[in-house]
C-alpha cells in the first residue's frame, strides 16, 4: 500500500470512527502539548519537566510512530460506567482535575490502520500519585464492560488482562477488544507510577494491536519519567 493511500484510508477511518480528529489525536491548528494544573510548588518548573520528558519521548519512539505530536487523545465512545469512564478520562488530554497536579498530554500517530499513541504524564504533590494509581487500579479491577451496544450502536468493548514484560512493578494494564461505530476496534490501557508521576498510555488502532509495541512504549515511557 503506498503512502498516500493509507494517508487517506487513516484520515476517513478515523473520521468516521469519531466523527472528528480528536479519537486520533488530531486538532484544527496541528497541536501540541495540552497541558493544565499547577503543583503546589513550583508549577512552571514542573511543567517544563513533563514537557521535557514528552520531548524526549519521541525520539525513542518504536518504527512507524511519528515524532511530532497532536493534541492529547480523546475517549471516541461513552464509556459503560462510571469506573470505565474514570479510566478513559485518565487516559484522556484533558485538563487537569484536582489540586496538586500538573499534566501534559499528546498523542502520537502510528503507520499501522487507525493506529496511534495516547500519552498522559500527570505529577503530584505530596502522596496523590500514590493515592491516584490506587484508585485506577481498583477502577480497573471493576470495570469489565467498557461499552456496551444497547448504550451507542455499533459501540462495544469488553475488558480482559494484558500481560508487559519488563515494564516495571507499580503497573496496570487492559486490553479493550470489541467494536467502534460498527468497525473492529482495540485499545490497550496501560497506568504506572514511578515516583511522583503517573504514566498513563492509550495504545490504539482498527482490528488488533500488537502488544508488543504497547511494551515498548510503556518501557520508554516509565523510563524517561523515572526519578
Amino acid at each position: 500500500m503506498t503512502r498516500g493511500i493509507r494517508i487517506v484510508i487513516t484520515a476517513a477511518v478515523c473520521g468516521f470512527l469519531a466523527g472528528g480528529p480528536a479519537a486520533c489525536g488530531g486538532s484544527a491548528d496541528g497541536g501540541g502539548p495540552v497541558d493544565g494544573g499547577r503543583t503546589a510548588k513550583g508549577p512552571d518548573a514542573e511543567l517544563a519537566r513533563l514537557r521535557g520528558l514528552l520531548k524526549a519521548e519521541a525520539s525513542t519512539l518504536p518504527d512507524g510512530f511519528s515524532a511530532r505530536p497532536r493534541d492529547g487523545w480523546s475517549p471516541p465512545f461513552r464509556a459503560a460506567d462510571q469506573d470505565c469512564r474514570l479510566l478513559l478520562d485518565a487516559a484522556g488530554g484533558g485538563p487537569a482535575r484536582r489540586d496538586g497536579e500538573t499534566r501534559v498530554a499528546v498523542t502520537y500517530p502510528g503507520d499501522r490502520l487507525g493506529e496511534l499513541a495516547g500519552v498522559s504524564l500527570a505529577s503530584y504533590a505530596g502522596e496523590g500519585a500514590e493515592l491516584r494509581f490506587a484508585e485506577l487500579t481498583e477502577a480497573l479491577g471493576r470495570c469489565r464492560v467498557a461499552a456496551v451496544s444497547r448504550a451507542t450502536k455499533g459501540t462495544s468493548f469488553k475488558v480482559s488482562d494484558l500481560r508487559l514484560e519488563a515494564v516495571g512493578t507499580a503497573v496496570q494494564a487492559r486490553r479493550l477488544h470489541g467494536r467502534l461505530n460498527g468497525y473492529p476496534y482495540e485499545m490497550h490501557l496501560v497506568f504506572a507510577l514511578t515516583g511522583h508521576t503517573l504514566v498513563s498510555l492509550v495504545h490504539a488502532g482498527v482490528a488488533d494491536v500488537d502488544a508488543e509495541r504497547t511494551g515498548q512504549l510503556a518501557r520508554s515511557l516509565v523510563g524517561q519519567a523515572a526519578p
